[in-house]
């Protein structure tokens, strides 16, 4: 199969999957040595078949037979040649089409002869998406941005807007991956024939890659109660995520950054360019309205979140991905092939499933709603007007007492591009134009005091938060939402402003008792220093 030379040819060659199979990419010639039993002579015939899937047959092109009865063949869009002939040995090239389907392939070799056809035993190919190919969907004309959206396994996920991030291996390239994203794609029963369409592979996948309906890799779970499975923030890359749901099913549990993270394994993996993006001050529009409503209620003289009065949000921050890709199936004066958005985590179903995408970022800076797929979503997420209501209990009358048009989509980013480059990249302008989660926790420490302010007066309080106040209500991503509500006396007005802050997390340090071996257990130290002056109780370890 000379497997060295096609795989460093392909970009696979990094790829680790059992028996040494070949790995390519589609629309570009491999070349493939085969050795008869008697040299060859002109009149010969022989074939070469790749099938792939169940019930296989040429007019859907899940088979695919290129014939030798000279020097070149053609079979639809895929092309073979004869280049060198030496006795016993022919080196053939193959070409497979653009669009071939991406898969598992059994390929096999049939020999013409006046008795019949007999066929060598079958022998196992991949074939993947080409972003090398300029004829390919997937096609990404920068080498840098191939080496960074395609071969690099190294990520990092941001869940502050000042720069710390989670860093994340993506491991596309590890045993047994490539066989597992495969396997959901089987999974989601999504046709074969299909599968050679990167806009639908990435839309059906990013239904799978959440539990819904029987079936999907992961579980979400935004509760704090992870006892029955993998604490989201535990998670450290996609691997053992995919390899665990080829063994065992289902995975608990994600959140958004986690899908986010196994859906980039996923994409990369199959040969789609794909990267995680980070939105701050995300909402979630449940009824498309393009605004998020936030209803409060008055105590007295506080205004109190209740979240049960909408299904609206707003996240402080959310994850999801972009997939670079043309978009043959849109039409019109705006060019959107490019970087399509796409979304594994489940919020609001699209054709009756829980999933989001492919939809062109440039439809969303542009506001064209109507194009495919959840646009109006998207744009939403990212710039959607936020109106407080405040709800007076004993009448039940609604009022709008603040609207604000930049508090969402504050700001989007990725990561920069460069192996271990780890620096957030802004991307806000590729979204939106310029412009001239806050997930709600329980209060840890409310205080109330009059300030009395003459004209033009500005006054400062200071409000003292401890620690120990709220440390056992602080979730595992240590963020902080500080709201100041104020009501004016002389006209009954309230008026509300809203913060989120980062709480950066103490450093572990390890030390190794020596050289760690293969097979051979190594002792590690981890030191921790508490600087509270308190005691820190029931810590664990994942």
């Amino acid at each position: 199969m000379m497997l060295v030379e096609n795989t460093w040819a392909h970009n696979t060659n990094r790829y680790h999957v059992k028996n040494n199979t070949l790995i390519i990419r589609r629309g570009q010639e491999f070349k493939i040595t085969l050795n008869f039993n008697q040299p060859i002579m002109p009149s010969d015939e022989f074939q070469i078949e790749f099938y792939i899937g169940k019930n296989c047959n040429i007019a859907n092109g899940t088979k695919t037979i290129i014939s030798f009865d000279g020097t070149s063949s053609q079979s639809g869009s895929w092309m073979g040649k004869k280049i060198e002939e030496n006795g016993n040995m022919c080196i053939v090239g193959i070409t497979p089409a653009p669009n071939a389907i991406i898969g598992k392939y059994q390929m096999n070799v049939a020999i013409i002869g006046n008795s019949g056809i007999s066929r060598t035993p079958s022998m196992t190919l991949y074939v993947l998406f080409n972003a090398w190919g300029p004829d390919d969907d997937v096609f990404m004309s920068n080498e840098l941005d191939k080496q960074e959206y395609l071969m690099n396994e190294k990520g990092c996920l941001y869940q502050d807007d000042s720069g710390s991030g989670k860093l994340w291996l993506f491991g596309q390239f590890e045993d047994g991956v490539l066989d597992a994203c495969l396997q959901i794609l089987d999974d989601s029963q999504m046709p074969i024939e299909s599968r050679g369409n990167a806009f639908q592979v990435s839309r059906n996948s990013s239904a799978m890659m959440n539990f819904q309906r029987g079936q999907g890799v992961l579980v979400g779970n935004w509760s704090q109660d992870f006892s029955l499975g993998t604490e989201p923030n535990f998670w450290m890359g996609s691997v053992q995520i995919l390899l665990e749901y080829v063994k065992h099913g289902p995975v608990k549990y994600a959140q958004c950054w986690v899908f986010a993270g196994v859906f980039n394994t996923f994409l990369r993996c199959l040969g789609i360019p794909a990267r995680v993006i980070t939105n701050f001050n995300s909402a979630h529009d449940s009824n498309g309205k393009i605004v998020t409503d936030l209803m409060f209620t008055v105590d007295g003289s506080r205004i109190v979140l209740n979240e049960s009065l909408s299904k609206d949000s707003v996240w402080n921050y959310h994850c999801w991905n972009e997939a670079y890709m043309s978009r043959p199936d849109l039409h019109g004066d705006y060019k959107l092939s490019g970087w399509q958005v796409v979304d594994a985590t489940p919020q609001e179903t699209s054709d009756g499933y829980f999933r989001c995408g492919p939809c062109p970022v440039k439809a969303v800076k542009e506001g064209m709603l109507s194009y495919q797929f959840d646009a109006r979503f998207v744009f939403a997420e990212v710039n959607s007007t936020l109106k407080m209501h405040k709800i007076d209990p004993r009448t039940g009358k609604n009022e709008i007492f603040k609207v604000d048009k930049e508090y969402i989509g504050r700001k989007i980013v990725t990561k920069s591009i460069g192996e271990n480059n780890f620096e957030q990249a802004e991307i806000t302008l590729t979204y939106k134009y310029p412009k001239g989660m806050l997930h709600l926790m329980d209060s840890a420490k409310e205080e109330s005091f009059d300030i009395t302010l003459n004209p033009k007066e500005t006054s400062k309080f200071w409000v003292e938060v401890r620690a120990e106040e709220y440390l056992l209500k602080l979730n595992f991503q240590s963020h902080l939402r500080f709201m100041v509500t104020a009501k004016i006396k002389e006209n009954n007005q309230h008026l509300m402003a809203m913060q989120t802050v980062h709480l950066e997390a103490h450093d572990f340090v390890f030390s190794m008792s020596g050289p760690s071996k293969v097979n051979q257990v190594t002792f590690v130290t981890v030191q921790f220093i508490n600087t509270f002056s308190f005691a820190l109780m029931d810590g664990r370890w994942p």
